[in-house]
């Protein structure tokens, strides 16, 4: 009797089971059938245009791309997340934003792509170039098929399929010279620029036209020949160390008389040092040089790439637009760390200057106001260096690599944060020959 209860209890409880997964399963055919009508379907392929230097028609729509946006439930959902984050002002002050990136290769590809996805709702992209088989190795977007399509087209045909809402302009063109004003003031009001440009002087001349126009912008660094992700660092272009393509960037800009100290002026940069060298040109490229170039006058030799880098460049820069856009700013860390043993020994320098002030009173040989004392540790070393200094000289402007100590300020106070200053050894003996800090501030502007 008790099996046949058992039996019986249990088969109920199976058929009750299986009934509610039926009915669960039917809602959920349903939520997902209605759901489905609201999200796009996917773009067609079409054949795609040859890169062009020519004006660009300006359209919101391509003829291949043809999103349908995702409802306001479905869109708040999406961005629920960032929302939680930046705020309902913030997060609207995203949405309603307008950022133009130029260049999207590696770097400026990641960009855009974090961008559009964290809400921006109004996206400009500008590059002339085309997918190739080995962008592929580092391109946030491009797939097989895009190879041989411009790469604006093929980011914008992947946003559509995951940000319908987003209205981007796809741009297959050179920025350059001539085609600046047109490219960026056609779209009205922008409210960022992302310049992640490889060609040197065109690089330089975008940053002029952000400066002239007063438009935030960040620039992207190299990120070629280099693998160390602990090493970025966003900052001024005066702070960059290691980086081969900011020093040359700061003689093209004093070329355009471009204030290289300029607020705006916003990098991003690794300080590790470069682990690799440019592919020399083959035999055949030697030969025929200019049938192997995308565009006259541009490098023909390649950069070694390790795919990740451009990634998570492209990434930290999204990130910093992100929160200048919706209104919560960070303050990164602008210049490279110190090691252990540099923080040690310049600790030990200011003891050892101190201890000989000590002396002096002692001896009676100092002036009567002189105070000796350290009141700082191998901590506040750095944040003097990093946050404060930037590992830049007060007197001269040299920078880490020049001998830097942090020298006292005044002398009738002790060694502390607030009474010391970085100098290169030139700066140190020019403020001894002007008598300390009250010939230094008669000399400054």
């Amino acid at each position: 009797m008790t099996n046949r209860s058992e039996i019986k209890g249990f088969s109920l409880g199976v058929i009750t089971t299986a009934a509610i997964i039926g009915y669960y399963a039917h809602i959920h055919g349903l939520l997902t059938t209605d759901r489905a009508s609201s999200l796009p379907s996917p773009p067609p392929e079409s054949s795609s245009p040859k890169p062009s230097t020519s004006p660009t028609t300006f359209s919101t729509t391509s003829s291949d791309v043809n999103p349908k946006p995702l409802s306001p439930e479905f869109r708040e959902e999406q961005l629920s997340r960032n929302t939680l984050f930046f705020g309902e002002v913030g997060m609207n002050k995203i949405r309603n934003s307008t950022v133009v990136v130029v260049g999207l290769g590696g770097v400026g590809s990641h960009c855009a792509h974090l961008v559009a996805r964290s809400g921006v709702e109004r996206l400009v992209l500008i590059d002339f170039d085309q997918v190739t088989l080995s962008s592929t190795n580092r391109h946030a977007t491009a797939t097989l098929k895009d190879v041989g399509t411009p790469k604006v087209t093929a980011v914008k045909r992947f946003l559509a399929q995951v940000c319908p809402n987003c209205e981007v302009f796809d741009l297959n063109e050179m920025f350059t010279k001539d085609s600046a004003s047109r490219l960026l003031d056609k779209f009205g009001k922008v409210d960022f620029i992302v310049d992640a440009i490889d060609d040197l002087p065109t690089k330089a001349f975008l940053i002029k036209s952000c400066v002239d126009r007063d438009i935030p912008f960040v620039s992207s660094m190299g990120a070629a020949c280099k693998a160390d992700p602990t090493r970025m660092h966003i900052g001024d272009i005066r702070s960059a160390t290691k980086d081969p393509l900011s020093t040359k960037l700061r003689w093209h800009l004093r070329k355009l008389k471009v204030d290289i100290d300029h607020p705006l002026i916003k990098i991003l940069y690794s300080s590790e040092k470069v682990t690799a060298q440019l592919a020399p040109l083959t035999k055949e490229q030697q030969a025929e040089p200019k049938e192997f170039g995308t565009v006259d006058n541009m490098r023909l030799r390649v950069l070694p790439v390790l795919g990740t880098m451009p990634a998570i460049m492209g990434q930290a820069i999204a990130s910093y637009v992100l929160c200048e856009l919706g209104q919560k700013p960070f303050s990164p860390t602008a210049a490279e760390r110190l090691g252990k043993s540099v923080r040690h020994r310049m600790l030990q320098h200011i003891k050892g200057r101190e201890e000989k002030i000590k002396k002096e009173i002692v001896e009676g040989t100092a002036p009567s106001s002189t105070v000796a004392g350290v009141e700082v540790d191998t901590d506040d070393i750095e944040y003097m260096m990093c946050q404060v200094w930037r590992n830049r000289c007060l007197i001269t402007g040299d920078r880490l690599g020049s001998g830097l100590e942090l020298i006292k300020w005044d002398d009738s106070k002790p060694a502390s944060v607030s009474n010391l200053v970085l100098m290169s050894g030139k700066g140190w003996t020019k403020f001894k020959d002007l008598g300390g800090k009250q010939g230094v501030w008669k000399e400054m502007p």
